[in-house]
Formats: structure tokens, C-alpha cells, sequence
């Protein structure tokens, strides 16, 4: 053995015999004593339970939205002349935004002018035409009647042997004349009432036309419908355009609201109090507290995360910013009776409250998120637990494996002494 090792290099020994030292020291050192698990329950904090009447009040997000926001459209085909505004000014209503290129349609509204002249003049010799047929009618009912007095004369002295057979023919050829003359002139006149309808449906007609390229003609300047604020120009000068294509876009920046959605568990309480009349909320804007009103919920759902968006107007003058802004809004719901304010650690779960029993043991009870209490330092939960009454110590503190039964050690919530560990490290032995 010894003979072995000498032959081991002067390290190598040094290092064999470390190691074995540490070996010998783990093997012999001797072992923590254990504590049986449930020797130490979790110290926990507890809030003494204060029922009272509360107003409830939730976070919502929206974005700000104006009720008339519009995009102007060509309605005729023609060349951009002048842009005077550009995104971000304020027009009044009235201003000049664009103004398209009025050749064209100034030339379509002179040959709709000569038309409808054409048309009315067309008219007027239709009513002298038919004035003319009327007139005309009388002689041929006159020349009729002395055509059939002459042939009835001559038939009387035919009868005589007084004239000659030719002569009579004669008048009979006459009085055939005048009859089929009468019978034309009667159509004429009968069909003038409706030549003079057609002439006065195409003189209406080319009315109707001009008074369209006289529209079309205006429309070549496009102007703000109401005043407000520029968002977008979709052309520049020199672009042809045609109808139905977007032009510019502005929104009317006095009359701002804000739609924010609001969760479907809260929409009983909210469309009961706005029976009552608008709801109170608030908004920070640019550092500035600015008072809003829920005077009304939208007439359809257009999310599919459920809830129904609320439209809340300002109630101390529209603030200026820009439209689509993302806003955090509160809004106080009316005051309900018997309501907890706990922090949001009390509240397992969604629905779980547990008060600490006479013996130092959780027992579990129901629970409902009513809304928040956001006006002091803290923010607290409000919530409605009809199993919780005055006096009970409701547990305070996030723990992961409560369960009813489970033992705790229980202190009040403002107590020096409690550890900041985390109540799952407090659970462990010393």
C-alpha cells in the first residue's frame, strides 16, 4: 500500500486526501432535526368586516369618437383644382376645401341650357299649332256644311233635269273633300292635347338637366358641411377624380364623446341608474381631470367579447385632442347597502372570500365583484358577500392552498410584527 502510494504524484496525493476529508465530514455531519408539518400554520392578515353603502365604481377604457364624422366624396368627374387645407386645420362650415376643375360640367350645364330653351321653345309652337288646328276646325265645319247644302241644291234640280250629271258629281266630289278635311282637322285637334303633354314631358325633362349640371356645377366646390377638424386630404391638385371617390375627411370637434365598452356584469346596475338619469364619471386628459356623463348605451353590440359600449359626453366644454384617443375612464355606479371594501387579495378566485372562525380556521363564503372603491390611496374591491357580517375578520392575504379548515395565524392588517415574506414561505419551519 505504501509502496502504491509513492508512487502517486506529491498533487495528486494532496487532492485525493482533500477529497476524501470532504467525503468523511458529509457522511458524519449530523442531520436538522424536522418539525412536523402542520406545527406552524401560514400567518395571514385580517381586515375587520365594516359592511356599509358604497358607490361603486369601475375602469373602463374608450376612445374618443365624434358623432358626425364625415368623408366628403366627387360626386362629378373632373381635375382637382385647389386644395386650401391641409390635416389638422379647423374649418367653419361653409370653407372652401376643395375645388375640382368646373370646365367640364360648366359645358354640360350650356348644352342643358340650350336644351331645355329648345324644349320651351318647341312648346310654344305646339300651343300656336294647336290654337291654329282649333280655328282651322271651325272654317272646315263651315266649308262642310255649304259642300253638303250645295250637293243636297243640285240633287233637288238634278231631279228637275235642270243640271247636268257632271255637275252633280261634281259637288258630290266636293262635299267628299270637305268631309275627309273635317275628319283630319277633328283628329288633329283631338291629338293636340297630347302632342302638348309630350313637348312639356321633354321641355321638363331638359328643366330637369340643366338643374342637375347646375348641381353638378356647385359641387365642383366642395365645402364643410359643418365646422370642424381636417383628419385626412386623399388628393392632391391635378388628380382626376370621379364619383364616389374619397376627397377629404373632417370631424366636428365640438360636439366629442367617448365610447368605451362595459363589461356585461356590470350593465343591470348601469341601465337601472340611468333610469335615474346620466351617470357620473371622470377622465385624466393631458394631466387634466375633465368630468364625463354616461347619458346613454349604444343600440347594438359590434364586440364579441360581450358587454355593450357606453357613450359618455363632457360635461365642463369639449377638451381639444385628437380623434381615436384611448382614454381610462371611472364611472360611479349608484350606491348599494351592505357592501365590503376589501383589497384585492382578500378575493380568491373570482367568487371566494374566507373569514378566519373563532378556532383560527378558514371558513369559506361567496362572494360577488360589485366594483371598486378608486377614490382613496388604496384601491379596494367592493364586494357583496351576504354570508359576511359585521365584525367577522375576513383573511386578507393571497393564499395559493386555502382551503376551508386550513389553520392559520391570524393578525390584524396594520401589525408590525407580521413578516414581508410571502405566506407560502411563511407556512415552513424556522
Amino acid at each position: 500500500m505504501r509502496e502504491w502510494l509513492r508512487k502517486i504524484p506529491p498533487i495528486a496525493r494532496v487532492l485525493l486526501g482533500t477529497l476524501i476529508a470532504i467525503v468523511v465530514l458529509a457522511i458524519s455531519k449530523p442531520s436538522a432535526p424536522t418539525q412536523p408539518a402542520g406545527e406552524h400554520p401560514a400567518r395571514v392578515r385580517y381586515m375587520v368586516a365594516q359592511p356599509a353603502s358604497h358607490a361603486p365604481q369601475i375602469q373602463l377604457f374608450g376612445r374618443i369618437q365624434s358623432p358626425r364624422d364625415a368623408q366628403l366624396t366627387a360626386v362629378v368627374t373632373a381635375n382637382v383644382d385647389r386644395i386650401p387645407v391641409r390635416a389638422g386645420n379647423r374649418v367653419a362650415k361653409g370653407d372652401l376645401l376643395i375645388q375640382l376643375d368646373d370646365s367640364e360640367v360648366t359645358l354640360a350645364r350650356d348644352r342643358a341650357k340650350a336644351a331645355r330653351d329648345e324644349a320651351a321653345a318647341q312648346l310654344e309652337t305646339t300651343r300656336l299649332r294647336a290654337q291654329s288646328d282649333r280655328e282651322a276646325l271651325k272654317l272646315e265645319e263651315k266649308l262642310t256644311k255649304l259642300s253638303r247644302q250645295n250637293y243636297q241644291r243640285l240633287l233637288s234640280l238634278k231631279d228637275k233635269k235642270l243640271i247636268s250629271q257632271t255637275q252633280l258629281d261634281q259637288a258630290s266630289e266636293n262635299l267628299a273633300r270637305a268631309e275627309l278635311s273635317l275628319t283630319q282637322r277633328q283628329l288633329t285637334v283631338k291629338d293636340s292635347a297630347n302632342e302638348l303633354a309630350r313637348v312639356q314631358a321633354r321641355l321638363a325633362s331638359a328643366q330637369a338637366q340643366l338643374e342637375q349640371a347646375e348641381l353638378d356645377l356647385k359641387r365642383t366646390r366642395v365645402e364643410a358641411p359643418f365646422s370642424g377638424s381636417i383628419t385626412d386630404v386623399s388628393v392632391a391638385p391635378g388628380e382626376r377624380v370621379r364619383p364616389g371617390e374619397p376627397l377629404v375627411s373632417l370631424y366636428a370637434d365640438q360636439d366629442l364623446e367617448v365610447r368605451a365598452q362595459i363589461p356585461e356584469r356590470y350593465l343591470p346596475a348601469v341601465r337601472e341608474g340611468l333610469k335615474q338619469g346620466p351617470l357620473d364619471a371622470r377622465t385624466e386628459l393631458e394631466g387634466q381631470t375633465h368630468p364625463l356623463s354616461l347619458t346613454r348605451l349604444a343600440a347594438s353590440a359590434v364586440s364579441s367579447r360581450g358587454g355593450i359600449d357606453g357613450l359618455f359626453s363632457f360635461d365642463r366644454g369639449t377638451p381639444a385632442t385628437a380623434l381615436g384617443r384611448p382614454l381610462s375612464i371611472v364611472l360611479t355606479l349608484p350606491a348599494r347597502p351592505d357592501l365590503l371594501a376589501l383589497p384585492a387579495s382578500a378575493l380568491h378566485g373570482l367568487d371566494r372570500l374566507y373569514r378566519i372562525g373563532d378556532q383560527g380556521h378558514l371558513e369559506r363564503e361567496e362572494a360577488h365583484i360589485v366594483g371598486e372603491a378608486l377614490e382613496g390611496p388604496d384601491p379596494l374591491l367592493l364586494l357583496s358577500a351576504p354570508g359576511i357580517h359585521a365584525g367577522d375578520h375576513v383573511m386578507i392575504t393571497q393564499l395559493p392552498q386555502a382551503i376551508a379548515g386550513l389553520p392559520v395565524d391570524a393578525r390584524p392588517q396594520a401589525s408590525e410584527d407580521d413578516s414581508d415574506a410571502p405566506a407560502g414561505q411563511e407556512n415552513g419551519g424556522e
